[in-house]
């Protein structure tokens, strides 16, 4: 499914959690002290306003040509979100849930007596969660806390296991159709789950890459953003090799060998196109995400006419065979979004263009 996160609720966590953006540029001059230090002063009242004394230490961290100062403390102790029942339903104490931890809550409270569905639905979304789990339950509340290490997380090895279960999914769900297996199909069906949380796990990272600096630090040329990025696009692929298994699921007739034939063929080419567009996001190569582009243009022609082809012929469950077509047009101009996104990202920066 489809994983929407709220904005509204999203922003009421981090104001929840403290976090506030202040954009407002400070001008300062650099000199030179003592013949062998640059220093940079700060206006005394600003420096209050933002929890800095004299005595307080702060970070540096350079960004290409940007430079960063951050309070040391910042980041330091758990980041805390606290929801309350009140008159929310399961369903939205669930989304509120997933809300804070995207947020980059790594403690997340709920409070105000949760009834038993109320409960089961805060289970299960914990549940669809990476890296988190219920610590503490009592009659008027409950605690959730994380359990990831950031620095062990690497974001292209998830982006990549996010790619190999889509695409794994989509040709499953393809054989599935052909074979009339809808045990297989439903299998493929509880795998989108697994993309999902792997999808949640990246939007976290850039959410709080937005307000700790040091989140980023490791990720090298690629920013959380790119990563963010190239995973909706994933996770969108994943949500359509769901909707080929749900046709497969409801027991359509298998379609003739020739369309059959067809529609491998046209999976193939849309699950390679995704494949190109992942590698060369990742290694930086404009040459690969250009062909992919290409390639997706091609196997959009190819759809819209095996589409109409389908229409023309009468065949047996056309309709549903339609919607399969369509999901492998989307799956290659998700993979065409991806590597524009990936050529953005290659052209950052660059001086020759």
């Amino acid at each position: 499914m489809r994983v929407r996160l709220s904005r509204t609720a999203t922003a009421a966590i981090l104001e929840v959690m403290g976090v506030a953006a202040d954009n407002d540029p400070i001008e300062r001059k650099v000199q030179l002290t003592g013949g062998s230090t640059y220093t940079v002063s700060l206006p005394k009242d600003w420096a209050a306003t933002q929890g800095i004394e004299s005595g307080s230490t702060v970070q540096l961290y350079s960004r290409g040509r940007q430079l960063v100062l951050a309070d040391s403390t910042d980041g330091e102790g758990r980041r805390q979100g606290r929801i309350e029942v009140g008159g929310r339903t399961p369903e939205e104490l669930a989304r509120n849930v997933a809300a804070a931890y995207v947020a980059g809550a790594e403690e997340i409270e709920i409070v105000g007596g949760p009834e038993t569905d109320h409960r089961r639905a805060i289970r299960d979304a914990v549940a669809g969660l990476v890296g988190i789990e219920i610590h503490e339950e009592t009659g008027d509340r409950i605690v959730a806390r994380t359990m990831l290490d950031i620095a062990d997380l690497s974001a292209e090895q998830t982006l990549v296991q996010m790619e190999l279960t889509a695409l794994s999914m989509q040709e499953d769900a393809l054989t599935a159709l052909e074979a009339g297996d809808e045990a297989d199909a439903r299998r493929v069906i509880r795998q989108d789950d697994d993309v999902d949380r792997l999808f949640r796990l990246i939007c976290r990272e850039f959410h709080r890459s937005l307000v700790d600096i040091s989140v980023s630090r490791d990720l090298g040329r690629l920013t959380t953003f790119d990563y963010y990025t190239a995973a909706r696009q994933i996770e969108r692929v994943a949500d359509h090799a769901e909707k080929i298994a749900s046709v497969a699921d409801r027991g359509t007739t298998p379609p003739p060998a020739d369309i059959g034939d067809e529609l491998h063929a046209l999976g193939e080419e849309s699950r390679a196109i995704v494949q190109r567009a992942v590698s060369g996001l990742l290694e930086g190569e404009p040459e690969e995400l250009d062909a992919a582009i290409a390639a997706a243009d091609r196997v959009v022609r190819s759809a819209d006419d095996l589409d109409q082809r389908i229409h023309e012929a009468d065949v047996a469950d056309g309709y549903h065979l339609g919607t399969v077509v369509d999901s492998l047009r989307r799956t290659a101009e998700y993979g065409a979004n991806l590597a524009e996104a990936g050529l953005q990202a290659a052209m950052r920066g660059r001086s020759d263009l």
